[in-house]
């Protein structure tokens, strides 16, 4: 029984020494919002909380008027003693120094004496009513001035919006880009309101940042805060400060060599204009492909230079810009591969000088006038007045008729076909063919139609007319013209237009009889297709 009841004796000892002993934790001592030291360490029989317990109690028994006094540190047995004057506040123990942080017992009490210091200033400033009432006028002021500052800032911002307003309808200098308009009255007035409105806000939220920071340093409580906040604004700022500096060089960098490209660019399309209105005369340049060539010629002047300017762009080693980079990148590459092929065919097309801007072509089933070659796309203008768009791709794989290439300066062929029976003597179907055309407005004199008769079918003869355009944009109705002076024409020396087909044979021959080659409107002198 003896050595059981020892058993349980060391059991019970243990376990009162698990439970009963007290955690060892950390207590920090905060006045008016202001750290001044952990408490690590027990003191006797006081733990860390205890320790901080008495230590407030001690400085709530501080009179007012002893709180600016100098803080004492006084060495002692178990650590630094903090007193004012004579009156012992708490002590600095080796045990609450943190192993590596906080050096000596001797360093940690002074910074703990200096933090002090400052917490007790910050207390009676606090006990002090009258102080605290100046601090509230302090801050109401300064509220009233933001109040007010704000208020005029929406009146400038106001009149200057009015004033953009009226901008829109004054004269100011167009910049067009083809169709595209890239800036005039209207589209700058949108751009200074945005950049008004960006002003505007990043203003409002400086205003209030900074109305914040004063407010809260007029009271010792919230003074931390405000420091904070202090501390926080100048680090922005002189780091933004220190990437302006450092990256000025940089800048200069990319304006000299966007400068320098640019004057390159104006020298190239310089050159090439003169190529385009024959000024120059080159072997291996014509003028119809003088303009996609300076396309090509400016694209890659500005993508060196893009290639050259990259690595002084500011932040551009940086991780996050680098990754937006290869984004970028990848997006263009899946997203330019229909993109380059139109690009391509159209190049193909320029240098083919298959057709050009203003001439009468046929492409697959459009017909019409060529409006615009671009890089990517085609455009005509067609006989209903309306516009179509063909893709260069399309227009690369279609059958191409240039009906303005032949004509030169002579101007653009058009032709019209009629079919007519061998009982028709072709003379006359000639001279009826030249006497429409003769009516017709809009077709040139010289060179004079003529007729030719591009086929003997098996039950007619195919004759086509071919005159020559005074204006290519009249085309589609100078067309319908003649073909309605053709009718007139034929209708009233009794031809009839007719593309008779095989049935059976005839009793007599098909044949135009000698008396009636010549007949009117036709002549001896008619000449022959």
């Amino acid at each position: 029984m003896t050595s059981l009841a020892r058993i349980l004796l060391s059991c019970l000892a243990l376990t009162s020494a698990l439970w009963g002993a007290p955690e060892a934790t950390s207590e920090s001592l905060i006045i008016q919002n202001r750290p001044v030291h952990t408490f690590r360490a027990p003191l006797g029989p006081l733990g860390p909380r205890e320790r901080v317990e008495r230590a407030r109690a001690r400085l709530a028994a501080v009179p007012d008027a002893r709180l600016r006094e100098p803080v004492q540190a006084l060495g002692i047995p178990e650590g630094v003693q903090l007193l004012i004057g004579d009156q012992p506040l708490f002590t600095v123990l080796q045990g609450d120094l943190e192993p590596g942080v906080d050096g000596t017992a001797v360093q940690a009490a002074e910074r703990v004496r200096m933090a002090l210091a400052e917490a007790l200033v910050a207390e009676s400033e606090q006990r002090d009513v009258r102080r605290l009432a100046w601090s509230a006028g302090a801050a109401g002021l300064a509220t009233l001035g933001f109040a007010l500052t704000v208020y005029l800032l929406r009146r400038i911002r106001r009149w200057v919006q009015l004033r953009l307003t009226q901008l829109e309808h004054k004269a100011v200098p167009r910049l067009a880009l083809g169709n595209l308009v890239l800036f005039d009255g209207f589209r700058l007035s949108r751009a200074v309101q945005l950049l008004l409105r960006l002003f505007h806000v990043s203003l409002l939220l400086l205003l209030i940042y900074l109305w914040a920071t004063y407010v809260l340093g007029r009271f010792p409580y919230t003074q931390p805060w405000a420091r904070t906040m202090t501390g926080y604004l100048m680090q922005v700022l002189a780091g933004l400060l220190q990437k302006v500096v450092s990256g000025i060089p940089g800048f200069l960098a990319v304006t000299f060599i966007a400068l320098g490209t640019r004057l390159l660019v104006r020298a190239a399309g310089s050159f090439f204009n003169s190529v385009e209105r024959g000024d120059v005369e080159l072997n291996w340049l014509h003028a119809e492909t003088a303009q996609p060539t300076r396309r090509i010629v400016t694209a890659v002047l500005w993508a060196s230079a893009a290639v050259m300017a990259y690595p002084y762009l500011p932040g551009s080693d940086s991780l996050a810009f680098k990754g937006v980079s290869v984004f970028m990148g990848l997006l263009i590459s899946l997203g330019s591969s229909g993109v380059m092929n139109q690009a391509m065919s159209g190049l193909v097309l320029m240098y083919s000088r298959a057709f050009k801007v203003g001439d009468a072509v046929r492409i697959g089933d459009a017909e019409g006038i060529v409006a615009e070659l671009g890089l990517l796309s085609t455009k005509l203008r067609v006989r209903r007045q309306e516009e179509v768009t063909i893709p260069n791709a399309v227009v690369l794989g279609a059958n191409i008729k240039n009906y303005s290439r032949p004509g030169g300066e002579e101007g653009q062929v058009l032709h019209t076909s009629v079919t007519i029976g061998y009982d028709a003597p072709w003379r006359q179907v000639q001279a009826l063919l030249l006497l429409a055309a003769g009516r017709t407005e809009g077709l040139r004199k010289e060179p004079a139609p003529f007729v030719l008769q591009t086929a003997l079918s098996d039950y007619y003869v195919e004759y086509q007319l071919n005159v020559r355009l005074a204006n290519p944009e009249q085309r589609f109705l100078v067309r319908s013209e003649l073909h309605g002076h053709i009718q007139d024409a034929f209708n009233e020396f009794g031809v009839q237009i007719m593309s008779p087909h095989y049935i059976g044979d005839k009793a007599a021959p098909v044949v135009v009889p000698r008396d009636q080659w010549f007949a009117a409107p036709a002549s001896p002198e008619t000449k022959r297709p």
